[in-house]
């Protein structure tokens, strides 16, 4: 009898993407992966079973059509994906076939930013002040309503791509001219055509990881110096007062709650300062930034599988153990030929890291984007000392930036 099928639209490059297609098959499933570009992806040739489906991503029809090609051979047990950019007709293509899945409808409310900022505000939940920009006609409205400093950022976006503080008037015009002038996403797919100014929330930064409605985690995350929002760091659990921490749960849950979003996983980014908490986004997918193996590491609870189980009717379990762990990126201090020709076992016996990856193959030759794609590795520490664990994590980092 032939493997039922797990199907996977395209994946995000420096996260998840290997980690789901080894657990679907420690689960007895066949990964079928559907993508425009097989060689984006590294850990499809690195001997994975995983069957690859090459076909235009973009296209409803075209992977309407592999689809049913596969479910011709073979049972499907699920469709899914790791990439903000397919998770729309990875919903629809879900709902489709019967299959488990988020409803595409709240799918498409959360990705536009726009959308979802007045969704939430609607329900009397604490969300910047922001304007939408379409034409360059709307910008001096939108920095007259919203104010400065701001946030300009692209309507529908990730990784932190195009996200920048800005605080004077020009620095305003040009960001949001120069996101109104991008076509295409990283990956040269259309994008639409639009803007977000945003009020600059001050506070300290967080998350909150949700499955099927649940609270998996809340995380304490670390940003690289502004004007710019590179994620460089998390810390889990955040180390917070148990008065903050229902603050932080309460306002996640009502925000996933107002949207609709009342299946599958859910990453809510917030802000929390000594008097509220704000809702900055809520992303309708499991967290990046590495997030699940760092929850892995220093809980025992797996959210890629857990993720996986929700999917096919299954219950998905809770963490087990209680240590604290610290993830850091490896970010080069200056752009140019970086490498780091120490042996990885060692380093990670060194500062007794629970895991060491680079994304990229040394030597590399590193140009600074502001964004997700300056983060070349990782470097992650598990300790029953919050303190501890962060300090190895950025001692190794530092040995490895200076190396």
């Amino acid at each position: 009898m032939s493997l039922s099928a797990a199907i996977f639209i395209e994946s995000n490059t420096s996260g998840s993407g290997a980690e789901f297609i080894l657990r679907t098959a420690e689960l007895g499933l066949l990964p079928v992966f559907l993508t425009a570009s097989p060689e984006r992806y590294g850990f499809l040739h690195s001997g994975a079973n995983v069957e690859v489906r090459a076909c235009d991503t973009s296209s409803d029809a075209a992977v309407t059509a592999v689809v049913d090609e596969v479910a011709a051979v073979r049972p499907i047990e699920l469709i899914t994906t790791s990439s903000d950019f397919f998770l729309y007709i990875a919903a629809v293509q879900a709902r489709r076939l019967g299959l488990a899945g988020s409803d595409p409808n709240v799918i498409a409310l959360c990705r536009d930013k726009a959308l979802q900022a007045a969704a939430l505000r609607a329900q009397g939940i604490a969300v910047p002040c922001s304007a939408a920009v379409r034409t360059h006609c709307d910008i001096p409205n939108a920095i007259a309503r919203v104010g400065l400093p701001a946030v300009a950022k692209p309507i529908s976006g990730t990784g932190s791509i195009g996200v920048r503080l800005v605080e004077t008037e020009n620095d305003a015009i040009q960001a949001l001219g120069g996101l109104l002038g991008t076509t295409t996403d990283f990956r040269g797919r259309v994008i639409q055509c639009g803007a977000l100014l945003m009020s600059y929330i001050v506070g300290d930064e967080f998350s909150v990881e949700i499955l099927d409605g649940r609270v998996i985690g809340v995380t304490r995350k670390h940003l690289g110096p502004l004007p710019n929002f590179v994620e460089i760091g998390h810390d889990m659990p955040a180390m917070i007062s148990r008065h903050l921490r229902a603050q932080i749960v309460r306002s996640a849950l009502r925000a996933i709650k107002a949207l609709g979003h009342v299946r599958g996983p859910a990453h809510v980014e917030l802000r929390a300062d000594l008097r509220r908490v704000t809702i900055i986004e809520v992303n309708p997918r499991l967290a990046g930034g590495s997030i699940p193996s760092l929850f892995r590491h220093a809980s025992g609870f797996d959210p890629i599988r857990a993720v996986l189980l929700s999917l096919l009717g299954m219950p998905f379990g809770s963490p087990t153990t209680s240590a604290h762990g610290s993830i850091r990126f490896i970010v080069p201090e200056h752009e140019g030929r970086f490498d780091f020709p120490h042996n990885g076992d060692r380093l990670m016996d060194q500062f007794a890291l629970a895991e060491f990856k680079l994304y990229r193959t040394l030597p590399t030759d590193f140009s600074r984007c502001n964004d997700f794609r300056d983060r070349i590795g990782h470097v992650i520490a598990v300790d029953t000392d919050p303190v501890a664990a962060a300090r190895r994590a950025e001692a190794a980092v530092r040995f490895i930036r200076h190396a």
